[in-house]
Formats: C-alpha cells, sequence, structure tokens
C-alpha cells in the first residue's frame, strides 16, 4: 500500500456531536442550550475557534431541527417559507450571522417576527443564532441587531491550552495510548489550534500508529502530517 494511500485510511471524519464538544468555561452556554424551552432563543457570540459551529451544528444534527450557514442560507430559508403550512422545525440554528448580506438580513429579522409570533401557539419554535461580536458591535441592521438581544446572549470563551491539552489526555487514555504528554504539547504549540482538528489529528496518528507498527512520537507525528502535505 502506498504511504500516501495509507494516510489517507487513517484520517478520521469527525461529526460534530455534544458528546466531542470541550466545554472549557462555557458551561452555562451549553447547558442553556441543551435545555432551551421551545419557543426560546439564543444568541452565541465569541471569535473564531471557540466552538460556535461545532455547538450549533450538534444541536440541529437531528429530524427535527435544521442548520443553516452562510452558503446555503437563501435555498433553506426560502425554502421554510415556501410551505403555505409554515410548520417550522423544532429548532433553527443560523451560523455566523455577521457574514450575511443585507438581503439575508432581513430574511432573519423576518423569521424573528415569526418566532415570536408563533411563541406562544402550538407552532412555537426555537432559534439559536451566532456570530463573531455582540449584538450591539455587530456591523448589521439596527432592527436586527435588536432582535439578537431580545432573549438569551451567550459570549463562548475560546479554550485554553490547558483545556486542550487535558481533552486530549482524555482521549487517548480512551484510545489506551499513554505517556505521549509531549506529543500532545507539540500538537498544540505547533500544528493545530482547533480542537475538532486536534482531535483528528490524534485519532490519525493512533490509527497510523497502528499500521505502521511504530509507537507515538514526534518524528511519527511529524512523518504522518508531512505525508498529509505533500
Amino acid at each position: 500500500m502506498r504511504r500516501h494511500q495509507l494516510l489517507l485510511n487513517v484520517l478520521p471524519v469527525l461529526e460534530p456531536t455534544i458528546e466531542n464538544y470541550v466545554v472549557g468555561t462555557n458551561n452555562e452556554a451549553l447547558y442553556s442550550a441543551m435545555y432551551l424551552p421551545t419557543g426560546r432563543a439564543i444568541y452565541f457570540w465569541g471569535p473564531d475557534g471557540c466552538g460556535r459551529t461545532h455547538l450549533l451544528q450538534s444541536l440541529s444534527n437531528n429530524k427535527k431541527s435544521i442548520y443553516i450557514d452562510n452558503n446555503q442560507f437563501d435555498n433553506i430559508l426560502n425554502k421554510l417559507y415556501r410551505d403555505d403550512k409554515q410548520d417550522f422545525p423544532n429548532l433553527i440554528t443560523i451560523d455566523d450571522v455577521h457574514l450575511l448580506n443585507t438581503s439575508q438580513q432581513l430574511k432573519v429579522f423576518k423569521l424573528y417576527n415569526t418566532w415570536r409570533e408563533l411563541s406562544l401557539t402550538k407552532k412555537s419554535f426555537s432559534i439559536m443564532l451566532s456570530g463573531n461580536q455582540s449584538p450591539i458591535s455587530l456591523k448589521i441592521r439596527e432592527d436586527l441587531r435588536t432582535r439578537l438581544g431580545w432573549d438569551l446572549v451567550f459570549k463562548l470563551d475560546p479554550l485554553s491550552d490547558n483545556d486542550k491539552t487535558n481533552a486530549l489526555k482524555k482521549l487517548s487514555a480512551k484510545l489506551g495510548i499513554f505517556g505521549i504528554d509531549n506529543v500532545i504539547t507539540w500538537m498544540i504549540n505547533h500544528h493545530e489550534r482547533d480542537m475538532r482538528k486536534l482531535t483528528a489529528t490524534l485519532i490519525a496518528l493512533d490509527r497510523y500508529s497502528l499500521s505502521t507498527k511504530r509507537p507515538i512520537t514526534i518524528p511519527l507525528l511529524k512523518e504522518m502530517i508531512e505525508g498529509l502535505e505533500s
């Protein structure tokens, strides 16, 4: 088997779930999101890498929910409103509102109004949105900016290096790998900052180690990374 194909075979596909979401200091935000009553809304904000997308995707990966990002925004939202019955999913999540254009912002404004109109009826639904800034700092329509603050608002803090280290140590123990603290430290300091990518890298490294029958070391990690990038 060619080395490049071997490397492709060890790469995991990690779907975002609540189970693999590393909460860090965001316990209150996660709890509120998991147990949000129907008819309520939450706006999450924070810098890139704070887990906004992971959280929204993991909460909407079921048939009664829908996840919308900038790439598919118009198609999905237009489809929701083409239904004369307007039976909305139980949960609608909209990621990266700061990337929406003026026309899209107007559609979210309309969605907020619908959400409020239906909030006390049998057709009520919840909405969760995310952006890179607090509502007051976003450069969007004033009426939409106001609505983002109508209900719950949480700032998501990025994971500290200590949070990432502890999460990767727990994962390595679950995989049956011990004594690789130096490898984990090198990954965080020199390879990736994104937690999901760090997790995928560690799982891939474990598989690569088993495939090559070599122990997990920094040189083995570098070899795997170089092979994937070549």
